[in-house]
């Protein structure tokens, strides 16, 4: 993409979104492979992973670029990873080209885009507040507050839905 700055050791939130908006990951099986495809690029150093969703038609994920790849290529492995072992119906191109990434500025939280990833699902209304979410992705809860405060099953507070829609209202004009 023009205009694209890849800085090493900076922290990138990412949309990915699938092609047309079909919903490949509604499908556990393609859910799974997603998750694993975002450990993998993390057990390789490629980045340092914060925090993932899987969605049913995208992928928003939180990591440190590291210093060997560039955002770009960074972006290809991880849909080239995923598109490898999926066996899809939607002709040649799983993706959409482009996809949405934005570098956090010193001044922005992480924990506010983590706490923003972790309740998509549930601002979606694809799962109960009372529920988990399965395929959320963390490497390091404890480097987050607000997965300390999740209830006993890991399911967020009732009152966080408020809070994400402002915390969303706030990403979403950058």
């Amino acid at each position: 993409r023009i205009g694209r700055v890849s800085l090493p050791g900076a922290t990138y939130f990412v949309t990915m979104c699938a092609a047309r908006r079909q919903p490949v990951f509604a499908s556990p099986d393609h859910a799974r492979i997603a998750t694993e495809a975002l450990a993998n690029l993390a057990d390789a150093n490629e980045v340092s992973w914060l925090a993932g969703t899987v969605m049913p038609d995208h992928l928003h994920v939180l990591f440190q670029l590291g210093d060997r790849l560039p955002l770009a290529r960074v972006m290809a492995k991880l849909k080239g990873a995923i598109t490898r072992r999926i066996n899809h119906d939607l002709g040649s191109h799983l993706w959409q080209e482009n996809a949405f990434e934005h570098r956090l500025r010193p001044d922005e939280s992480a924990e506010a885009y983590a706490f923003y990833i972790f309740m998509n699902p549930y601002r979606a209304a694809l799962c109960g507040n009372e529920a988990t979410w399965p395929w959320w992705v963390c490497t390091d809860p404890a480097r987050f507050q607000f997965l300390t405060l999740r209830r006993a099953n890991r399911s967020p507070q009732p009152e966080w839905l408020d809070e994400a829609e402002r915390i969303s209202n706030q990403i979403v004009r950058r």
